[in-house]
């Protein structure tokens, strides 16, 4: 894989940056993290212009680009403390999975929407006494006639206030072994037994985290995504961009992080000089090619 940017590439940063730049961190970011409201015109903005489904086919109204053009949104909007949390679940996770396992049916209803940013899907793996492993989860899916019944308890799940439906990893029967195996389910967020609850925080963000509870949830046998026993194959295809996402993120924020503390040793002055011209700040300065 080359890391050498095309034009198009480029061109896609400068124009992320761009809209970035109106949704800064200090003036919108933290304003709306402090009073707990979801970044809706931000994202509302990045989906019209079609950066939260660039991943995704353009038969479904995406970009028809990949994962590394979506990471590269996501590492500027961060770049302006701007990062979109739900971008990693609905375009990344969500998106990929469904393009890659989902039924015609599925990719109709869901890529439009995940693609455009008018409808959310989250994800839903973490458990109390499992964490993210796949194999020690407990939820669970059984067959009853043409539905399925599921059970079970999420933790730590973001957004499924501004979700329409959450993608559940869950496990079922092996008719032939006995044994659990992962298996992946479109749950509606308003479907009898799917229970929110919100979870207290200590960070300031403007995304919720909630605890699930599913009780004797009933689906229909199209919530299932994929085949039960490539589940785990399945569920990896949307985790290995989850990762990526959280990269870009990260790496966002660090750009975020060091021109602000340059932007600080600037301004800071002691005995009329600013801090920036003292020998111990000025070196780390001079690697990122700022003036003092």
């Amino acid at each position: 894989m080359s890391f050498i940017e095309t034009d198009e590439q480029k061109a896609l940063r400068a124009a992320v940056a761009a809209l970035a730049a109106k949704y800064s961190y200090r003036d919108y970011v933290l304003p709306k993290a402090r009073k707990h409201e979801p970044l809706t015109e931000l994202w509302d903005e990045a989906g019209k212009l079609g950066f939260l489904g660039v991943n995704l086919p353009e038969e479904y109204g995406g970009g028809g680009a990949g994962m590394y053009e979506l990471s590269l949104v996501m590492e500027e909007l961060s770049a302006q403390g701007a990062g979109l949390l739900l971008m990693v679940v609905s375009p990344a996770i969500c998106g990929t999975i469904i393009t890659k396992y989902g039924t015609d049916e599925q990719k109709q209803q869901w890529l439009p929407k995940l693609a455009d940013g008018s409808g959310k899907m989250v994800f839903g793996i973490t458990e109390p006494d499992a964490g993210s492993n796949s194999h020690q989860i407990t939820t669970t899916a059984r067959r009853d006639g043409e539905d399925w019944i599921l059970n079970g308890r999420k933790i730590f799940i973001s957004g499924v206030d501004q979700a329409e439906a959450v993608l559940i990893v869950s496990r079922t029967e092996d008719h032939k072994t006995g044994k659990l195996k992962p298996a992946l389910f479109i749950v509606p967020t308003d479907a009898p037994g799917f229970v929110k609850t919100p979870q207290e925080m200590d960070i300031i963000e403007p995304d919720h985290q909630f605890t699930l509870f599913l009780d004797d949830v009933r689906l229909p046998s199209d919530a299932l995504v994929g085949k039960e026993d490539a589940a785990l194959m399945q569920l990896f295809a949307g985790l290995n961009p989850e990762r990526i996402m959280g990269a870009a993120m990260a790496v966002g924020l660090g750009r975020y992080a060091i021109e602000r503390a340059v932007e600080y040793a600037r301004e800071r002055t002691v005995w009329k000089t600013p801090i920036g011209a003292h020998q111990g700040i000025s070196h780390p300065l001079a690697a990122v090619k700022v003036e003092v």
